[in-house]
């Protein structure tokens, strides 16, 4: 038997017309059966029912949807992408305060482990627990992965600072068997004397010169007022550079390098006596992974992607649905404070 001819929408269609296009669906998805196997038993052609597979999908009789597991958010990240014009957006699944910067971290090191190249040169920030908790995450390679990791800010301060600069660029480097690039100084000097006598050193300014070569960066993105983290690591502000910063409604910093809450960099007299990555040169990097989260973050990771910082970012849910809300107001703060 000849079947009617195709049907251009479901009003169109015959009864008979339905019921053959349904019949051969059923049979195809639910049943299993190949398409050659519905061909013989219903006296078609392959082809005839390959065609009327394709009709039951264009006419609404078979709809294909995808059932996100539990703690797995593609549109949350989707939306993002969308609204922040990124790159790509990872969302961790919140469980709890306590275990946020191990999904972080986990979440961060899958990522990097599918994406980065054995040209790639990673730059990293360093003072972040979970950027520590990213690379403690990730899987040794047997064979060369990276070509270099370079250290994008100073990290000598107190002892903690330094051991954990070290940390995060030797482990990365020796994970992937990158070639390390540290920065042997403090993030902030007294002065900006001392600090062109520490850029002027050979070793230095070796790695200073290597940041023009990143091609990825991985950075945390830091709260102001400061972290306890940050506070303690020896490279703190005064009471008037941070009034000063304040004042001029910054929000948060990457790599020392401060902005507000709609991502324009503050460019504060405290740059003279900083040994970082310039603002201009980490903007310029193409591929700009960022990992943060928490609420108290928000508005730092806000102006983070609102100024271009990170073009790829790593949050959590809680604070990846808030990122879709306009801003508010931070009862109590001053009016630039904005959330």
């Amino acid at each position: 038997m000849t079947p009617p001819n195709d049907p251009t929408s479901l009003t169109t269609a015959t009864p008979d017309q339905l019921r053959l296009l349904t019949k051969i669906a059923v049979l195809y998805h639910e049943e299993g059966l190949a398409q050659g196997d519905i061909s013989g038993r219903l006296n078609l052609s392959q082809a005839r029912v390959s065609r009327c597979l394709k009709l039951a999908a264009e006419l609404g009789i078979v709809r294909t949807s995808v059932v996100q597991p539990a703690g797995i958010y593609v549109g949350l990240e989707k939306a993002l992408e969308e609204k922040y014009g990124l790159q790509e957006v990872v969302v961790a699944d919140m469980v709890d305060d306590a275990s946020l910067g191990m999904r972080l971290g986990s979440c961060a090191a899958s990522y990097l482990e599918t994406t980065i190249e054995v040209n790639d040169v990673v730059g990293i920030s360093n003072w972040s627990t979970t950027l520590l908790q990213t690379v403690e995450a990730m899987r040794s390679r047997p064979r060369k992965v990276l070509s270099e990791v370079i250290q994008l800010i100073g990290g000598v301060g107190s002892p903690q600072a330094q051991i954990q600069a070290t940390r995060l660029v030797s482990h990365l480097a020796e994970l992937t068997s990158a070639k390390p690039f540290y920065m042997a100084a403090p993030g902030l000097v007294a002065n900006n004397n001392i600090r062109q006598a520490f850029l002027d050193d050979p070793a230095v300014a070796a790695t200073a010169e290597a940041w023009s070569r990143v091609n990825t960066s991985l950075v945390g993105i830091g709260t102001f007022p400061a972290s306890p983290l940050w506070q303690a690591s020896g490279n703190a502000l005064t009471a008037a550079e941070e009034n000063e910063l304040l004042e001029s409604g910054a929000v948060g910093e990457i790599c020392l390098r401060y902005f507000d809450i709609d991502g324009k960099p503050m460019n504060p007299a405290i740059e003279e006596r900083m040994i970082s990555i310039s603002s201009e040169a980490m903007l310029q990097i193409p591929r700009r992974i960022g990992v943060a989260g928490g609420m108290r973050k928000l508005a730092a990771i806000r102006g983070a992607i609102n100024g271009g910082w990170v073009n790829v970012l790593i949050t959590d849910s809680e604070v990846a649905r808030q990122l879709l809300e306009p801003p508010r107001l931070d009862p109590g703060a001053p009016a630039s404070r904005i959330r």
